[in-house]
């Protein structure tokens, strides 16, 4: 039955991307053919009037670009799997060499030991797995640093799209928040259908929709946007969040102090998930451009507090969440 529900999601990943599409691409056609000549009237206005409507409609335009960019890169970018390095050896014709491949696995191998005496295999890849990856049911493979898979962009959410996926709903948010605070007259006037006023090209029923729609989708998204800042602020997945928790749980009836080994504090946090660093500057963040994670997705930093732990329970804690990841080999995630 499992499998039969997984299979149904990633066939109708293309249909969901579809919707999505275009409901977004409603909301804002409503927004320029009624929303803003509501809102804004140029003939009125004036000079600085005008420059101000220009800025508005620009920075509006910025967000829209936005929202479709950061969805894009969400869809179009893999999370990252052990799979692909491996793919390459598969794909290669035989009696030919790949000296930058053979490194690749080299450094796998190489980085995979800095944390266990015994590289782990998933059970169902039977390809070496990653700490803080985990093996998505859906796609069928491991996914590094894995958060969840998404039907809405047809992919996992893992380590190289993880970001655009967070800025996708930031905007999509902000812009929802947006139509509805200056478009809640229009959508007032929508709603009284005995009138035959309405000098719009945008029918009225879809005016009132997109209003609804944006309501909703910035209740729903919105906590589910402020979600993912919880994990990304104190350096969890989803996945990893359900862990701690009872691995908190479990350290208090010893008496031990829980460690995420991960978390560098809020802001150090934030800057490693942006990857804001000198190459990036943090008002990167606004760039609707491609920026790769920080790190390669095998192997992550641990924090000053961990190192302070006895070595037994460094060695505990590590193995404990080698322990979670061969539980959930055997789990549909």
């Amino acid at each position: 039955m499992a499998q039969l529900v997984d299979r149904a999601i990633d066939k109708a990943g293309p249909v969901f991307i579809a919707v999505a599409v275009l409901l977004i691409d409603m909301s804002a056609l409503a927004y320029y053919l009624v929303v803003f000549p509501y809102s804004h009237h140029w003939s009125e206005a004036s000079f600085i009037g005008k420059l101000f409507i220009i800025l508005i409609f620009f920075f509006t335009v910025y967000m829209v670009y936005c929202i479709h960019f950061h969805y894009y890169m969400a869809i179009k970018t893999h999370p990252g799997t052990m799979a692909e390095i491996y793919s390459k050896d598969i794909d290669r014709p035989s009696g030919s060499s790949n000296p930058e491949h053979e490194v690749q696995v080299h450094e796998v191998l190489l980085d995979m030991e800095e944390y266990s005496d015994c590289p782990k295999t998933c059970k169902k890849c039977h390809l070496p797995k990653p700490e803080r990856a985990h093996h998505c049911s859906v796609c069928n493979q491991c996914i590094m640093r894995f958060d969840h898979h998404c039907p809405w962009i047809h992919n996992c959410v893992g380590h190289y799209n993880h970001r655009y996926f967070v800025l996708f709903m930031t905007y999509l948010v902000i812009s929802s928040g947006y139509f509805v605070a200056f478009g809640w007259r229009p959508f007032i006037i929508s709603l009284d259908l005995l009138s035959s006023e309405w000098p719009y090209y945008f029918p009225r029923p879809l005016m009132a929709f997109s209003m609804i729609l944006a309501i909703c989708m910035g209740l729903a998204i919105g906590a589910l946007c402020s979600w993912h800042y919880y994990l990304i602020f104190t350096a969890q997945t989803t996945v990893e969040f359900y862990n701690n928790y009872y691995d908190k749980k479990q350290c208090k009836r010893q008496g031990e102090v829980f460690i995420n080994m991960y978390d560098f504090g809020f802001k150090e946090n934030a800057r490693r998930f942006f990857n804001v660093c000198e190459q990036f500057p943090w008002y990167t963040i606004l760039y609707p451009v491609p920026i790769p994670p920080r790190g390669n997705g095998r192997v992550f930093e641990k924090c000053e507090e961990f190192y302070l732990l006895p070595k037994s329970r460094q060695r505990e804690q590590i193995e404990m969440q080698r322990e979670v990841q061969e539980l959930e080999d055997g789990k549909d995630i």
